[in-house]
């Protein structure tokens, strides 16, 4: 998802502009106008960049080129994270970011690897589909868990059997690697990069390889691949998704719009998840709750009780039948939803096997974060191929690091874990600035 909004952009602009670094002159990169506006192309990498004499693999390519080519700035490298970048390029209409950015920029976007397209052969064609990891929330038994973790190995072998060689290639550090080779092809002296959600940890590993190559950095929406500590990566994510249900109470003790004003809407929930309605279970409501918290006037309309007593609207929340990443209808699907190759679960601390890990600190909904993390990679076999460690950039220039208070897929309690660990800034722009960090531009 693209989660860059225009009141932020002044501030990424400037920051990205930079301090009078030359136009480098024209690109190496072979590309093809592919219609709209857009240029395409492929680029060949090796599968394992210790080993560039070896196999090599594609990383999928699109340009958006600068309005003004006289006036422009050079070239800036984006990835939106997990799924294919480059698709949001191709979409009518096309998002309003790509107009803000190529008043200053050919804005150059790149797949990580595996998630390209079919047609170029940049995409791994997973042979089974990816189990959805809502499904573990709403587990109950031994055996749905088993199941589940079955699912998630069947999709892993098959993806693994579908890469090839190129499987255990499929990491941030190799991407990293990737970043590099494009900005050395479009001939750019300094490195300007925005990376959104998986994208982000991208731009960490970056960060950490390539310190003095970098001239601007803007990550937003940012997984903390710093945090070696399962149990401190865990708890950011899950006081975040709890504080979401607390500022949801708040909305509604002071909002004339929320149908529960007047009650409290956490006890309402809690005896909800003990006393779930008939033919609803408790994991179907927390599933259902994951998604309508990102709307308070949508989930006071659909939630629990909305003026009529407890359970009585609860058909308005998932059920069986319907794609836990609907979530209330009229509603847009979580980042959660979004396909991952499974070679992510090797970065990340490792997952406890039940809820008790979060439910102290998060005991209301929180806990179902760590459900959700477990739901992706529970099953899937192997050891970490970059496991997070705490980020060392010396001799880069502060990076701006933008948030979501409540984003609990990337909680801003990582975000500014992150943000500590990169250069500090005296200044920045419009953004908000808390010492000691880089930049750090927090929205709600």
């Amino acid at each position: 998802m693209i989660r860059a909004r225009t009141a932020a952009l002044a501030a990424v602009a400037t920051l990205l502009s930079g301090c009078g670094v030359a136009n480098a002159g024209q690109s190496s990169v072979d590309w093809q106008d592919c219609g709209n506006g857009v240029r395409c192309a492929t680029m060949t990498v090796p599968v394992d960049w210790r080993r560039p004499g070896g196999p090599t693999t594609l990383t999928n390519l699109a340009e958006v080129p600068a309005k003004d080519p006289a006036h422009r700035l050079g070239a800036l490298i984006v990835n939106w994270g997990s799924g294919s970048s480059t698709s949001t390029v191709h979409a009518n209409p096309r998002p309003p970011v790509y107009d803000e950015l190529t008043a200053h920029f050919d804005v150059v976007v790149i797949d990580s690897r595996g998630v390209g397209q079919a047609d170029n052969h940049t995409l791994v064609p997973c042979p089974h589909p990816q189990p959805l990891p809502f499904d573990l929330v709403k587990a109950t038994s031994q055996a749905d868990w088993d199941a589940h973790a079955r699912a998630n190995a069947a999709y892993d072998a098959g993806c693994r059997q579908a890469a090839g060689p190129l499987f255990d290639g499929l990491t941030s550090w190799q991407t990293a690697h990737d970043i590099e080779a494009l900005r050395v092809a479009l001939g750019e002296p300094k490195l300007r990069y925005i990376g959104n959600s998986y994208g982000a940890t991208y731009g960490q590993a970056y960060a950490e390889l390539f310190p003095t190559h970098v001239q601007s950095m803007f990550l937003d929406g940012v997984p903390d691949h710093t945090q070696p500590r399962l149990e401190d990566w865990l708890r950011d994510r899950a006081v975040t998704q709890e504080q979401q249900l607390f500022r949801f109470r708040d909305w509604c003790g002071q909002s004339p719009n929320c149908v529960l004003r007047g009650s409290d809407p956490v006890r309402i929930w809690d005896d909800l998840v003990a006393h779930p309605p008939q033919g609803v279970t408790a994991g179907q409501l927390e599933m259902g709750m994951l998604n309508s918290l990102l709307t308070p006037p949508h989930l006071a309309q659909a939630g629990p009780g909305a003026g009529q007593g407890p359970g009585r609207r609860s058909e308005r929340l998932p059920d069986e039948d319907r794609s836990p990443a609907a979530g209330v209808v009229g509603l847009p699907p979580r980042c959660d939803a979004v396909p991952r190759l499974p070679a992510e679960c090797a970065e990340l601390p490792g997952i406890p096997a039940d809820r008790a890990a979060s439910e102290g600190v998060a005991p209301h909904i929180g806990w179902t974060e760590g459900r959700l993390e477990l739901g992706r990679c529970i099953g899937i076999p192997g050891r970490p191929s970059y496991p997070p460690a705490p980020l060392r950039a010396a001799g880069m220039p502060p990076a701006l690091v933008a948030i979501g208070q409540l984003d609990s897929n990337a909680p801003n309690l990582g975000a500014a874990h992150v943000a500590t660990q990169f250069p500090a800034l005296g200044r920045c722009g419009t953004a908000t600035v808390t010492p000691p960090t880089s930049c750090t531009a927090t929205r709600a």
